[in-house]
This record gives C-alpha cells, sequence and structure tokens, in this order.
C-alpha cells in the first residue's frame, strides 16, 4: 500500500532534454549578430587606434583619433549632437505625454483613428517628410506667410541652413515614436488605482505626480530610448536642412569614412558615440529598474 506521506510529496517533473533543432534555431541568430554586428563593432574599436594611410588603416595602439576627435571642431560637432539628441528628446517627450494620455483616456472609440492618423506620415517616405521641411522653411515658404500675416514676425524668414531647423526636423521626424510606447502604458494603466488616489483625497496633480508618472516611467523610458539612440547618429537632417552650420557627428562621420576616408579617426568618432549611446541605456535602465522591482 501507498502511504499517505508518499501521496503528499510533490511529484517533480524534468524539463526535457533540448534537441538538436532547438540548438539550431538558437545558432541561427547568434551567428547573425555575430557576423553583422559584433564583427563590424570590433573592427570598428580595432581602427579607432590604428593610423590612417592613404585610405587603408595601419593597425596598432595610438590615441591620437580620440585626441583629434575630443578637440576643436569635432569636440564641438559632438556636443552638440549630444545637446540635440537631449532636448530634442525632451521636447519630443514633453509633446508626446499629453498627446497619448489624451488618445488613451479620452479619446474613447476616436483612439483607433487618432493612433492611425498620428503613424500614417511616419510610414511614408522619410527622406520626403525631411525634404518637405524645406519647402516650409525656405525664404517665401509656408512658415515665413503665417508668421508675417500673424504678426509675428516680420521680413524673410532666415530658419533654413541653420541649427534650428535641424531641431525642427529632429522633433517632427521622431515624434509618432515617442507617443506610441507611452500610450501603450498609459492605456494599460488600472483605472482603479487611479480612482483610489481620488478616493483618498489626492487632488487631480497629486495622482498624476504620484501615480500616473511613475507608472509611466517603462514608457517613458523608451521613448526617449526610440527618439534619443538614432538622435545621435542622425545624418539625413542635419544634411537636408541644417547645411553647413547644422553638422551632428553622424554627418561628420560619413564625411571621413566616404570623402576623406580617414577610417582611423572616423571610428574614432563613432566609439564616441556609442559611448554616448551606452550612458543612454544605462540611465534609462536605470530609471526602470525600480518600476522593474516593484512589479516583479
Amino acid at each position: 500500500m501507498i502511504s499517505a506521506s508518499q501521496h503528499s510529496q510533490p511529484i517533480s517533473k524534468r524539463a526535457p532534454p533540448a534537441r538538436v533543432s532547438d540548438h539550431l534555431f538558437a545558432a541561427i541568430p547568434t551567428a547573425w549578430l555575430a557576423i553583422f554586428f559584433l564583427a563590424p563593432l570590433a573592427f570598428t574599436v580595432v581602427y579607432s587606434f590604428g593610423n590612417s594611410l592613404f585610405g587603408a588603416v595601419e593597425l596598432g595602439f595610438t590615441l591620437k583619433n580620440y585626441q583629434t576627435a575630443l578637440s576643436g571642431f569635432y569636440l564641438s560637432t559632438f556636443l552638440r549632437t549630444v545637446q540635440f539628441a537631449i532636448t530634442a528628446s525632451a521636447l519630443c517627450l514633453a509633446v508626446a505625454f499629453p498627446v497619448a494620455y489624451f488618445i488613451a483616456r479620452k479619446a474613447g472609440r476616436f483612439r483607433t483613428l487618432a493612433l492611425v492618423l498620428i503613424l500614417i506620415p511616419y510610414f511614408s517616405s522619410f527622406l520626403v517628410r525631411v525634404m518637405s521641411w524645406q519647402i516650409l522653411l525656405a525664404r517665401g515658404g509656408v512658415f515665413e506667410g503665417v508668421l508675417n500675416f500673424l504678426h509675428l514676425h516680420d521680413g524673410p524668414l532666415d530658419l533654413l541652413d541653420t541649427k534650428t531647423a535641424v531641431f525642427i526636423g529632429m522633433v517632427y521626424a521622431y515624434l509618432p515614436i515617442a507617443i506610441v510606447p507611452l500610450f501603450v502604458v498609459l492605456d494599460r494603466m488600472p483605472p482603479a488605482l487611479l480612482e483610489a488616489s481620488r478616493d483618498l483625497g489626492a487632488s487631480r496633480f497629486q495622482t498624476f505626480w504620484a501615480v500616473t508618472l511613475p507608472m509611466a516611467r517603462p514608457g517613458i523610458a523608451t521613448a526617449v530610448l526610440l527618439t534619443a539612440v538614432p538622435m545621435l547618429g542622425e545624418m539625413v537632417i542635419p544634411k537636408l536642412l541644417g547645411g553647413s552650420r547644422g553638422v551632428l557627428m553622424g554627418q561628420a562621420i560619413s564625411s571621413q569614412y566616404l570623402q576623406s576616408q580617414n577610417y582611423a579617426l572616423g571610428s574614432a568618432m563613432a566609439v564616441l558615440v556609442l559611448i554616448a549611446v551606452a550612458v543612454v541605456v544605462a540611465a534609462l535602465a536605470r530609471l526602470t529598474k525600480g518600476f522593474a522591482e516593484v512589479a516583479a
């Protein structure tokens, strides 16, 4: 007979052994990442310590490329790129949050239509969308006419080929992808929490500050990640809207590779951008760490 103690013992289940096909499916994306991501990244880091010789790189170890990249014109370009990425991403977040909140909480049955209207321009040609701002910001363009009509500006509008034009173009281009993750987080937020906060006597602002904003941190981090990171390497918008006065690191790196053929210096500049990206990712991971611990 089987005793009661034997009945009470839990039956342990062993995980089935991994099949060869499972290892094969895991090896394919691993090899893909190693070949097309890790290998070029390794070459970039190695080249950044080498010496450029007439379109080639002599391998070695020197810091002169980083000294050049962190001095003069290149340093100002790097700092301007970081500044643009931070400020433009912050403005995207400031505009996207109330829009996402309105769609998630107030739009009702029209939320799908609102999201479609926001995303349709994003799925059109990126180049065409940026070039359209050349027409809007040029002398005699729509912006100039509207501002003059409203008496907010007098005379010709000299915005094209300026840093301001680059800033406007970057905010416009990346605003839709900042709205979507914020909408997802705000839409999934339990209404009972907000109602409980109001029932306990909290004002609308206190509810937003103590409940809504902390719970929206994953969406905020994702929105900043999807905007700030590509802005750090943006090349098309500065070239089309900024001209010679709106050069950022993406355009400067491209110039080193394609025109000057100074691969070592271009690699050093690219490594600096990668470091800036790593800092952004680490800061965002820090932002969402507490939320993840609470959620767990």
